[in-house]
């Protein structure tokens, strides 16, 4: 989602348009002069595209003041050829709320479709566009075409797989009955199946669009489901289920050949550093000990080169806080403290190995 530039902020959400956008242009510009557009019909075109994605982005922001609602916050809402997405810090924890999210952004264009509905047909009896001519400079006719794409992005976002919001509304309803792990491998298994059919369709009638569609479906299925498990994993264990209780304490006059010899021998990547009185006054993080190797400085001292960024957890502290504390103090390994007593640490490659195996 790198550069990506920023077009307005709009009820304290930011909207941007990634640097891809532009490939949409050419996209309309090779459309206008392929399929034989008139002037006026090229700009009703040009206008069409536009519309379709202020209806994305009027999408997305179903999405995002749900949330809100919810004390979920939005990030900003990123706008790139292949659609809208509104980047949310974090999914809420119930199912119903993620019901509720995930279902607001297709409900917009549901309501813009059928407001479209009844004005036209009210108006003109005719509801659908001719599809046999493009006269996208009837304004009339273009409005069609709006209430079309609107119900098609409303059954399309349906569709019950992931990304699409339909496999995160298949995944709330089920994980009030089997939990959100199992209800997301079902409804990713779904998505996968879909996302098979929509390959083999897509190629033998040589859909390229929907071909690659179904691929990117397959891949963030399975993408859905792993972040689930470790999401799941972080939430449930604690700092005191896998700490360290036995670990190196490194002393201020230590030399970082004893250290080289520790992240060698012991297999320790990180490690606490300790005053005369028995306080921790840094650490050493691996990236330290990597730096001293690659420059053959083996007989630095400790308290020559060290981080002073520290940081402490109660063993019964999550691992998502853990987590999420560390990469706030920029620091690599903590100390697990109990009354006020050390009784462990824990560090990155520590969380990493652990997350590895159960994820495995």
């Amino acid at each position: 989602m790198g550069n990506a530039w920023h077009i307005g902020t709009f009820f304290g959400i930011p909207v941007k348009i990634h640097w891809s956008f532009g490939l949409l242009l050419l996209f309309i510009t090779y459309t206008v002069l392929t399929n034989g557009f008139k002037f006026w019909q090229g700009i009703g075109f040009a206008v069409y595209v536009f519309i379709l994605f202020f209806c994305v982005v009027l999408h997305e922001y179903g999405h995002a003041l749900t949330a809100r609602k919810f004390g979920v916050v939005t990030k900003d809402i990123i706008l790139s050829p292949i659609g809208g997405i509104a980047r949310l810090e974090n999914m809420p924890q119930k199912p119903i709320e993620e019901f509720f999210i995930a279902i607001a952004g297709p409900l917009v264009n549901l309501v813009i479709g059928t407001l479209l509905l009844i004005i036209l047909y009210f108006t003109t009896g005719q509801v659908f566009p001719d599809f046999a001519y493009a006269d996208f400079d009837q304004p009339v006719e273009l409005l069609r075409y709006i209430l079309w794409i609107n119900l098609m992005l409303f059954l399309f976002n349906l569709i019950p797989a992931f990304p699409m919001d339909g496999g995160r509304i298949l995944r709330s309803l089920l994980a009030t009955k089997i939990g959100k792990v199992k209800a997301t491998k079902f409804a990713s298994s779904i998505g996968k199946v879909l996302a098979v059919c929509f390959v083999i369709y897509g190629v033998f009638d040589q859909q390229l669009i929907l071909a690659l569609i179904g691929l990117f479906i397959f891949m963030m299925a399975g993408q859905e489901y792993d972040q689930t498990k470790v999401l799941a994993l972080i939430n449930n264990t604690t700092v005191g289920d896998i700490m360290r209780t036995s670990f190196t304490k490194l002393h201020l006059s230590d030399t970082y050949a004893t250290v080289i010899e520790k992240y060698y021998r012991e297999g320790e990547q990180n490690f606490l550093v300790f005053d005369s009185m028995g306080n921790i006054s840094g650490t050493i993080p691996e990236l330290f000990i990597k730096d001293t190797i690659k420059d053959n400085a083996q007989e630095k001292s400790v308290n020559q080169m060290m981080s002073n960024k520290l940081a402490s957890l109660a063993p019964d502290t999550t691992l998502k806080v853990a987590i999420e504390t560390m990469r706030n103090e920029g620091v690599a390994i903590v100390s697990v403290e109990e009354n006020g007593v050390l009784v462990g640490v824990l560090d990155r490659n520590g969380i990493e190995n652990f997350l590895r195996m159960k994820s495995e």
